[in-house]
């Protein structure tokens, strides 16, 4: 008989009880685990993740000052600080729906209540384990980022044991839409359907329809969702961006407004919400939304400082412009420690100058945020990056915009709803030709750029075009375009050469980098599939 155990699992412990860290080392210590490590906050606990991989995490939800919890969690299923079956369990006294719903598209793999025994403990642990363990080999392609060789395996298992194997399942749908096979998707998870009405079934095919642009069609599966489950975030959280790509924004905003009321803790919902009521003339919903990402999200990985400029142009549409002052205020002694904070709350004041006229305040805020942009190395937002065009244009100095316009179209000249707002925003301060020849001159440098890369490599001149291309790839690290040339290159050239060793993890990271700026481009689906016959072929 084969007694459950934790042999060769490593272990990760994080509360900030130092008694209850070692009553829980305690109760595992039976089960032989290779090793449990402990931690007493968030961030010494992100840190530990960075540096090593653990099989099992269990977190206490509250842990004082800092991170929470959920927002571990999320940070380290964001940034892949977890293996794709590393159980996360989350132990917590507090059973209220905005904590449990807090990071609802990061669930942990189980929740635990305190006080509980050590029996009860290690059955959680042991249902997690048994559950993981359908994945075994699966997961270990997924690690490796061979998701093609994931869904093999997958069809494998459903073939040997057709029955009991919903984590094959979930897993065999999700690979399908990573990889862009949305028809196939879309015939699973139909196929699936049409045998028994499952919730997260039907959640992943308004998903497929609304990657596919089916926006109709994902619509009515997000309100089946919500009809069956009026509580149901995610889908709440899809049918408004579902609404919004129909250009149907109050909608949107109402369902976004009943999202936030039963999971208020997301600082993406809040921001998303404060945009579209922005856009809505709902100010006062706006700078609600905007304010509880800034200060109730401070200590999340999707928290950002940008959110300063939507939460003062709510304020300024609603004329409380001597508020808005005095928040900008509250948020420099806050966040007094903050490179972010320095630059967005400089530019949300140069902002509120320009709106009330106070053009030498406003200059003088600009110049702080032109000098902060060229001592950081991070690219500014887009709406960053439109808010310093309009103040410069209305200080009469369109020669201060030309560097930043320019890196925005380099990085986006694809987007053509956003070179329309560029040019928007040039026709109304009467210099459309000056727009239009910034855009049309910069998008002419990139294909010229771009030309002089896939001649090299049409020429056989591969690791010319690479090196090309990698250079290209810093000037220009957020245009995709770019970076899925560059990887094409060194994909060729491993194709010619039989070397996977030289280009191959640089290939996969210029991918990912490529399909996280444009996540429906369909050339990232086109190469991800040579890398991993690649790999196939190495191994």
């Amino acid at each position: 008989m084969n007694i459950w155990n934790l042999k060769n699992k490593s272990v990760l412990i994080v509360d900030d009880f130092d008694k209850m860290r070692l009553l829980i080392r305690e109760i595992l210590s039976p089960l032989m685990p290779q090793k449990i490590t402990m931690a007493k906050n968030g961030e010494e606990a992100i840190e530990l993740l960075e540096k090593q991989c653990f099989d099992i995490v269990l977190c206490d939800y509250k842990l004082g000052d800092g991170k929470d919890g959920q927002q571990i969690l999320e940070e380290a299923r964001h940034r892949d600080l977890l293996k794709y079956n590393a159980i996360f369990i989350m132990i917590t006294a507090e059973n209220t729906s905005a904590m449990v719903m807090g990071a609802i598209d990061f669930l942990p793999d189980d929740y635990i209540s305190k006080p509980f025994t050590p029996s009860q403990l290690q059955k959680r642990l042991e249902k997690a384990s048994r559950k993981k363990a359908q994945l075994d080999n699966i997961a270990t392609a997924i690690n490796d980022k061979n998701y093609s060789k994931a869904i093999t395996l997958c069809e494998q298992r459903l073939q040997e044991n057709p029955t009991g194997q919903t984590e094959v399942l979930r897993t065999k749908g999700e690979l399908l839409k990573k990889l862009g096979r949305l028809n196939e998707a879309e015939n699973f998870y139909t196929s699936l359907l049409e045998e028994r009405n499952i919730t997260w079934v039907r959640q992943s095919l308004g998903q497929v329809y609304f990657q596919k642009g089916n926006y109709s069609e994902a619509e009515t599966e997000f309100k089946l969702l919500l009809k069956e489950n009026p509580a149901n975030v995610n889908a709440l959280d899809w049918l408004a961006s579902t609404l919004e790509k129909q250009g149907e924004l109050e909608d949107s905003q109402n369902i976004l407004q009943q999202a936030i009321q039963r999971s208020p803790k997301s600082p993406v919902r809040q921001r998303k919400l404060g945009a579209i009521a922005l856009i809505n003339g709902a100010y006062d919903v706006a700078e609600k939304a905007y304010e509880y990402a800034i200060n109730e999200c401070k200590h999340s990985c999707f928290s950002s400082m940008a959110d300063c400029s939507g939460l003062i142009k709510s304020m300024i549409k609603q004329g409380k412009t001597e508020e808005a002052s005095k928040s900008i205020e509250n948020i420099q002694k806050k966040f007094k420690n903050n490179p972010e904070a320095r630059f967005h709350t400089a530019l949300a004041s140069s902002v509120l100058y320009r709106e009330t006229n106070e053009l030498e305040k406003c200059r003088e805020n600009l110049e702080t945020v032109l000098k902060l942009i060229n001592s950081q190395s991070e690219e500014i937002s887009t709406e960053a990056a439109l808010d310093i065009t309009k103040n410069c244009l209305a200080l009469d100095n369109p020669e201060l915009a030309i560097n930043v316009i320019k890196q925005l179209v380099n990085n986006h000249s694809e987007n053509e709803q956003l070179m329309n707002q560029v040019r928007d925003i040039y026709e109304k301060a009467g210099r459309s030709e000056a727009g239009n020849a910034i855009i049309q001159n910069t998008k002419k440098e990139i294909i010229i750029i771009n030309n002089e890369g896939v001649k090299l490599a049409q020429d056989g001149k591969l690791e010319q075009s690479i090196e090309f291309f990698i250079q290209a790839a810093k000037g220009l690290p957020n245009n995709a375009t770019i970076n899925f040339n560059a990887a094409y290159s060194m994909i060729q050239q491993m194709k010619k050469t039989g070397d996977t060793g030289k280009y191959f993890s640089l290939s996969k990271t210029l991918l990912e980098q490529g399909h996280k700026i444009d996540p429906q481009n369909q050339k990232y689906f086109q190469l991800i599939k040579l890398v991993e016959d690649l790999s196939s072929q190495a191994a």
